[in-house]
């Protein structure tokens, strides 16, 4: 069940009258100045990637390793992409509360995903296209089941959904508690993403981050779904074949290889997509499909000929925007997905000062 469908055992009481102010030890806190910073989203994918069990296991996949040397991307693929999803999200520190004599963060937030389709040359964007929610959320070890329900109801009417979660390593450290709430929310920023990537099952899609992250139940793992990591912190490749990655030149590819997830498996390959020369890695991207789709709808001439001309399909839709801070790593349907769903998203300090004059004030 999704945590926001969770509900208390009290059935349909009257919370309206609960003083959360002094139930819950509620102090209005203003951002994050001089706390712990919280991540951005793609530093955040980026260490998800270093601290994950995936592992190469098959690196001669569609070369012996001694043969490996960059591969032109070419052609024209079979099922081009024509589908983007991303997802977003913005935070900040609202308030705290005690329970059990441990302070816990109350963190406010906006999140969302969103799609966008390729149509030729245009983009645009399907009128149910999008997942938007505001939320609150905490550490609730310890916190009655009836003051949940009652911040819940209490919430409800500002319009900000309450997420509350439990961790099975509690601690009294107040930073470690928001960077775990943070983290449990950037899941169910995930389960928005997966929920419209699994909406159109059939659709050549493009997940922009981890792609065992965004498909992970064996009915979807043979969807036509590409993952795109832009920060490369983890090392797939032995020392000896990274001279091959450093070689390339733009509109050219590594050959492929098999990453072992602990689900499903990954036929992946980095692919260099702008060459301003700021380091040997600049401009490389991985892409990732999932093993089964690439199997059961290619051959194995067939599968090696799609991987290329997908590699030349992303090439070709590479951001050229020199004053968007990431392009030499982007895709222009990216960005504009970024900024479409910033467009979306409403403003997250509205939203915690809603909450804050509530429960402090008593005011909406």
């Amino acid at each position: 069940m999704s945590r926001l469908t969770r509900t208390g055992g009290e059935g349909h009481a009257d919370y309206s009258a609960v003083n959360l102010r002094e139930a819950l030890d509620f102090e209005p806190l203003y951002g994050d100045a001089g706390t712990a910073p919280l991540p951005p989203l793609d530093y955040a994918e980026a260490e998800d990637e270093v601290a994950a069990a995936a592992q190469a296991e098959f690196l001669s996949y569609e070369l012996p390793p001694e043969d490996w040397h960059p591969v032109d991307a070419l052609g024209q693929p079979s099922n081009p992409i024509v589908r983007f999803v991303d997802g977003s999200l913005a935070t900040t520190t609202a308030g705290s509360i005690v329970a059990e004599g441990v302070r816990r963060p109350v963190l406010v937030s906006t999140l969302g995903a969103a799609e966008l389709f390729l149509d030729e040359r245009r983009l645009h964007r399907p009128e149910v296209g999008y997942r938007i929610l505001v939320t609150a959320s905490f550490i609730s070890n310890g916190v009655p089941l009836r003051l949940i329900d009652a911040l819940r109801e209490q919430l409800a009417v500002l319009g900000i959904e309450l997420i509350d979660f439990e961790t099975s390593d509690m601690t009294t450290n107040f930073d470690i508690l928001k960077s775990r709430t943070w983290n449990l929310l950037r899941e169910e920023m995930e389960g928005l993403e997966k929920e419209i990537v699994l909406s159109r099952p059939y659709v050549s899609t493009l997940a922009d981050g981890l792609l065992d992250r965004r498909l992970t139940t064996a009915e979807v793992i043979a969807q036509p779904v590409a993952g795109m990591v832009k920060r490369n912190l983890r090392q797939y490749l032995p020392d000896g074949l990274l001279p091959c990655l450093y070689r390339l030149e733009p509109g050219q590819r590594s050959p492929a290889f098999v990453i072992h997830t602990g689900g499903p498996e990954l036929l992946s390959w980095y692919v260099k997509v702008a060459g301003v020369n700021v380091g040997p890695g600049s401009g490389l991207i991985r892409l990732a499909y999932t093993r089964d789709y690439l199997e059961s709808n290619f051959t194995s001439e067939a599968r090696f000929q799609e991987i290329s001309a997908i590699s030349r399909q992303v090439f070709s839709i590479r951001c050229r925007e020199e004053s968007y801070a990431r392009y030499l790593v982007s895709l222009e349907p990216i960005v504009r997905l970024e900024d479409q769903l910033h467009a979306l998203l409403p403003g997250v300090e509205r939203f915690a000062t809603r909450l804050r004059n509530h429960i402090w004030r008593g005011r909406p």
